[in-house]
């Protein structure tokens, strides 16, 4: 009740409109038992009076009071219902807002499917109870008392055995809503599992299609279902109960209407028009009272809702990250240090990387290499902010990156990740994403040429607008990779961080590519990690990691050439490969 209570103070902020929706329930609640007031009397009036000159009189104030009780009740609902939906827009910004600004170890170990699950239904859930659920117990609060206090001055004993089953459905209530609360988080939680599925599967159907597992996903998303359908079904179950506790109550009632009013009536104790007024203002008590039936059944899933919601908002960034406009952050002139940077993953049992130094002057290059596991990746995500070391620390300009805001580090960055992800939009959009600004039609041309895409993209069926499938589906991995350098380049960093996105790229293609981006670099820090040692062989100075996340080796090409070690190795490897990659592609008969 206490987080309700929070986020009830989130929904009193858009207080005029809430006040004016709430001061019009009363109103309207008030007019509704005063038309069955006014029907009731005018036909007891009716059996006795032979004059039918007041009868104009009462219709004209049965007129006006249904128009204003309609009037009221429009506004009511259109006020309050206004403030639940802005109240839900909001919390969900506040969300959204909250999971981008979270750490990539976050991100890593969250299912997707939840998140979406607890930004959209667990938000929703929120919704319902605070604005129709507000309403519609205000107007139970209201109308009750009146119908009651009403019914007890035309009959006091009948009035007040109205009363019983309404104690009756609040003992049953009392003793569901543990129920209620633990059947709902049990609801929530399943939907978090089928969107979780259906959002991995769907992101990656051409693996699902690939290995032919259409059957297994399904038969996995079968099983997610049915655990929902279950959990649906014992939540339905307790709502039944509910239900039929109050429908019940509601039923009785009439029995005691009909017994009691009824002999009343026949011995003439009970005028026909308090008999009406008896049995209308019973559905106005018990309608109410059922509509808090489904607050009742609401309640625990709007907790249940409440708990997940505010268990994200507490997550806090591992990063420590500190707000922007704290002090006046400096132009970014591009020198990167690593002082003894070590570092272990939560879940790693070894340091992925040990004892890191290296320093990259402003607009000098740093390449990155060592077998598969190294640590390669996991250095640049440091260079990038997305993660700190425990050990040692990353300088930009001499300045620990975590004394800088993050919009300022990141800022001054173009990262391009090892998987190159594209957003479903026009592929120009892809491009001008990275930008800070605006981008012009020529502006992006010259960052497709940059990235050695401009005959690929002319051939695309409607050029830089065409739209791009989801993740990217519909370019090839180097198209991918290709593009996210564009994106990178779109920001006109002082740092460009490359993470092996060359390898999806055939030989003649990084030579191209290359070329364009030391042209386009110049100026620029660059740091890239590879697989392929053509790829850092023009850089400053290279780092050779071993398996354990250590500098092996360290020098300029031609050096660590010289040397015996992985370096060399690797790269006689790599050039035999390509040569033999050469002969098989020469048309057979020898020279044209």
């Amino acid at each position: 009740m206490r987080l309700l209570a929070t986020y009830f103070r989130r929904f009193l902020k858009h207080r005029t409109r809430l006040v004016l929706g709430i001061l019009s329930i009363p109103l309207a609640q008030s007019l509704d038992v005063a038309t069955t007031i006014l029907v009731g009397q005018a036909l007891d009036r009716v059996r006795t009076s032979s004059d039918v000159d007041w009868l104009t009189t009462t219709l004209l104030l049965l007129g006006g009071a249904a128009l204003a009780h309609a009037f009221f009740r429009f506004w009511q609902r259109w006020l309050i219902v206004v403030v639940s939906r802005r109240f839900e827009v909001e919390l969900k910004q506040e969300l959204f807002d909250h999971l981008a600004r979270l750490d990539f170890a976050f991100h890593d170990r969250s299912r997707s499917g939840d998140l979406v699950s607890r930004l959209t239904a667990d938000v929703e859930a929120l919704r319902m109870f605070l604005g129709p659920g507000l309403m519609y117990t205000l107007g139970a609060v209201v109308i009750v008392p009146i119908s009651l206090s009403w019914l007890m001055t035309l009959n006091l004993w009948l009035g007040l055995s109205i009363g019983l089953p309404m104690i009756a459905v609040g003992v049953i209530m009392k003793r569901l809503t543990p129920r209620l609360h633990r059947e709902s988080t049990a609801v929530q939680e399943s939907l978090a599992d089928i969107s979780h599925r259906a959002q991995e599967d769907f992101g990656g159907v051409r693996v699902v299609k690939g290995y032919h597992r259409e059957g297994a996903q399904a038969r996995r998303f079968d099983r997610a279902s049915a655990k929902n359908r279950d959990n649906q079904v014992a939540l339905g179950r307790a709502r039944g109960l509910t239900h039929a506790a109050i429908n019940g109550s509601f039923d009785l009632t009439f029995a005691v209407i009909l017994t009691v009013g009824g002999l009343a009536a026949i011995d003439r104790t009970l005028p026909v028009g308090s008999l009406f007024q008896f049995i209308d203002l019973t559905l106005k008590v018990f309608w109410p009272l059922i509509a808090l039936g489904w607050i009742a059944g609401m309640y625990p899933r709007a907790v249940a809702s409440a708990e997940r919601v505010d268990t994200l908002l507490a997550t806090r960034s591992a990063l420590g990250e500190r707000e922007a406009g704290e002090a006046p952050e400096q132009a970014v002139a591009g020198a990167l240090e690593l002082r003894g940077v070590g570092f272990t993953y939560p879940t790693g049992t070894k340091p992925a990387l040990r004892g890191i130094d290296a320093r990259v002057e402003p607009g000098g290059s740093l390449g990155v290499v060592g077998p598969t596991g190294c640590g390669k990746s996991t250095l640049l995500l440091l260079l990038g902010r997305q993660m700190d070391p425990q050990e040692g620390a990353v300088l930009l300009d001499g300045r620990d990156l975590r004394e800088l805001a993050l919009p300022h580090a990141r800022g001054a960055l173009g990262y391009v990740p090892q998987d190159a992800f594209l957003f479903s939009v026009p592929y120009a959009d892809n491009i001008r994403f990275g930008a800070e600004g605006d981008l012009s039609d020529e502006e992006v041309a010259e960052l497709i040429e940059q990235a050695a895409m401009t005959e690929e993209v002319a051939r695309f069926p409607e050029g830089a607008q065409t739209l791009i499938g989801e993740r990217g589906v519909t370019l090839s991995g180097g198209q991918r990779q290709r593009t996210c350098i564009a994106r990178a380049l779109a920001r006109d960093p002082k740092v460009l961080v490359l993470d092996d996105c060359l390898s999806a790229v055939d030989t003649e293609t990084e030579r191209q590519l290359l070329g364009t981006l030391r042209e386009a670099g110049s100026g620029r820090t660059v740091v890239v990690a590879a697989h392929r040692l053509s790829t850092v062989a023009s850089c400053d100075e290279i780092l050779v990691l071993d398996d354990k996340g250590s500098i092996a080796q360290r020098g300029r090409h031609e050096e660590l050439l010289e040397a015996a070690g992985w370096y060399r190795d690797t790269w006689e490897q790599q050039q035999r490969r390509e040569a033999g990659n050469r002969e098989v592609a020469e048309p057979e008969g020898g020279h044209a």
